[in-house]
Parts: C-alpha cells; structure tokens; sequence
C-alpha cells in the first residue's frame, strides 16, 4: 500500500482520502482507525462536549431524545439510536432494548436473568437488562468482538 503526506497550509480543513481497488483487511483496519477517531457533539446544560465513542458505555432514548451514558456524565446527542448503533456496530454498539444500546467493551460481566433475559453488567457499576428480543443479535456482535480481539 502507497501512502504520501501533503501539507497545505491553505486548508480549511484536514481531511484523508482513501483510494482502494478492493476492501483488504488493511483497508478494514485503515476504515476502523479513523471511525474511532470521529467525535460526537454532546449536549449537556452548561454546553457541549466532543465524545469519543469508545468512552459511552450506553445509550438510551427517553422521550424520543438520544442520550449518552458515560462513566459518571450524560449527554444528549442529535442522532437517532438505530443510525449511531449502524454507524459505531464495528466499534462493539449493539442494541439490547427497544431504546437502549449497549458498548460491548464496557460490560463487565454477564448474568442470566428471567424470561431468557440476560443482566449487562457494566464497568461503572450499572447494570442494563437485555431483552431476549435481541439476545440472538448480542450474543452474535459478542462473538464477533471475540474473534477480533485474538
């Protein structure tokens, strides 16, 4: 792979531009590197914040508004669920509810609840209710986050 570095003074904006014949894994990996460097404008009262995805633990819609679940901090975000659980999926997002989504990497441990349904432990002491609904789709987005990271 070819790889040259222009600097323009001029620029408004930095921006990369990826030219491939065909998706490779280094391609793959290139396209994950920068998705986990885009930001996400967070809406708090006293303004907003730039969140990195990797630092959501979960998010959840109440009253049809977006929120962001760090470790201590919540955040609105302008996004709808299904659009930012699509758009992060590679980054271990995955939805557990009807308005809930779960970062895989920031669960902790796992325990069968009733009903088939499963209690999401999280690092930050929280814990989440997965709905049998959608335990095939977590359960497959698990073991894919697995088989990644060997």
């Amino acid at each position: 792979m070819k790889i040259q570095y222009y600097q323009e003074a001029s620029l408004k904006e930095d921006y990369v531009e990826v030219h491939f014949r065909e998706e490779t894994e280094q391609i793959e990996a290139v396209r994950s590197f920068f998705d986990s460097c885009n930001r996400i404008a967070g809406k708090q009262e006293d303004g907003v914040k730039m969140l990195h995805p990797g630092s959501i633990y979960y998010l959840e819609v109440v009253e049809r508004k977006l929120f962001a679940c760090q470790e201590k901090e919540v955040y609105q975000i302008e996004d709808s669920l299904q659009h930012f659980l699509e758009r992060f999926a590679d980054q271990g997002f995955v939805r557990i509810g009807k308005s809930t989504g779960v970062n895989l990497c920031k669960v902790s441990r796992i325990r069968a609840d009733l009903n088939m349904r499963l209690r999401l432990y999280m690092d930050n002491g929280e814990m989440l209710i997965l709905n049998r609904t959608y335990k095939k789709s977590f359960m497959d987005a698990l073991q894919r986050m697995q088989l990644r990271s060997k």
